[in-house]
């Protein structure tokens, strides 16, 4: 679990959140890394508790922070690609199987980033490791059909 904190502006008020997110750990657009940030700061900005973010929340988070231009940075690229890893493990924990079209868009920032090379690249070696099955539906764009 890793602490973040966030500021946001409620009604012309600024306000700030803590947040835990399982499997995350490094810096984020928007949010504030609080593991070296000490108690004493944290409460003199209001954060009183950290309440568990999702993961797949977490994800969609980072993805609207992120830049939504035509591309993205190689750290960006790498980022996303490792979390929609542990995303994609997590959802077959589930016992689900199929990820939309829409979701991964989500995840990457746009239909555009999904189309980027090395994203596709990325799921062309998942594909031929048996770890997904690229279907290329709307509703089901990748089926995850094994274990990472």
């Amino acid at each position: 679990m890793a602490r973040y904190i966030q500021r946001i502006s409620l009604l012309g008020k600024e306000r700030w959140i803590g947040w835990e997110v399982d499997g995350v750990g490094t810096e984020v657009p928007g949010l504030v890394l609080a593991e070296e940030i000490p108690d004493e700061e944290i409460l003199s900005h209001g954060v009183k508790e950290f309440r568990p973010l999702p993961f797949e929340v977490f994800l969609g988070m980072n993805a609207a922070a992120g830049e939504t231009s035509t591309f993205l940075l190689d750290e960006d690229i790498e980022y996303r690609l490792d979390a929609l890893q542990v995303g994609l493990e997590r959802i077959r924990s589930r016992g689900e199987s199929d990820v939309s079209r829409e979701a991964l868009c989500r995840w990457f920032g746009d239909a555009t980033q999904l189309e980027h090379p090395r994203i596709q690249k990325r799921l062309a070696s998942w594909a031929a490791g048996g770890v997904i099955e690229l279907v290329g539906e709307e509703g089901c764009y990748l089926r995850i059909v094994g274990r990472f």
